[in-house]
């Protein structure tokens, strides 16, 4: 046999792997017009710097993460809430979110600290960072976590003082010092 008609032979049989490769998917009714995972996302039991990130983007979070950091066992969230300072409920569910993932989901966070930020509008383009408007404290220990985590996202800490408590919430002003807020004060400044 000459070397042509071998390198024929191969080419031939190169092709009609490959149609038949691309065509068996098509014989599968089950994965027709869906999409198929290609890897399996393994639910997170530990947190760790390696799954931080990817942790916090599975959230899907309401309001926009500004700063994230995660040292022994502390998990420290900054959230934005430039455009939803009234809008207490995704404040709230948020930080339900947040709770669930580190104190049910995973075993090794022992505190969670959330604290929403709002950029200053008096400030703005000078290089100053984002003002706290308030801030909460939240730890595994806490017994209200076991019975009233799902309730979170429908509480309201500004008018019910159990929560305020249960959540360690404080607020600032717009001049700075902590003191109780109702919405309204601590939406974006004119």
């Amino acid at each position: 046999m000459s070397i042509w008609k071998r390198l024929l032979l191969a080419s031939a049989v190169t092709a009609a792997v490959t149609v038949l490769l691309s065509v068996m998917p098509q014989l599968d009714g089950r994965t027709q017009g869906t999409d198929v995972a290609v890897f399996r996302p393994a639910p997170v039991k530990r947190l760790s710097t390696g799954n931080l990130v990817d942790s916090m983007i599975g959230l899907q979070l309401q309001l926009q993460l500004k700063k994230v950091a995660w040292k022994q066992a502390v998990l420290s969230v900054d959230l934005a809430i430039d455009g939803k300072g009234n809008n207490t409920r995704a404040w709230m569910e948020d930080m339900e979110r947040l709770l669930y993932l580190a104190f049910v989901q995973t075993d090794n966070v022992s505190r969670v600290l959330v604290r929403f930020v709002q950029q200053d509008v008096s400030v703005e383009g000078t290089g100053a960072g984002p003002r706290v408007v308030a801030a909460t404290d939240i730890r595994r220990t806490d017994k209200w976590l076991a019975f009233e985590l799902s309730k979170l996202g429908e509480a309201n800490p500004f008018s019910n003082a159990v929560w305020r408590q249960r959540l360690r919430f404080s607020f600032s002003g717009q001049d700075g010092n902590p003191h109780a807020a109702s919405p309204g004060e601590i939406g974006p400044s004119s």
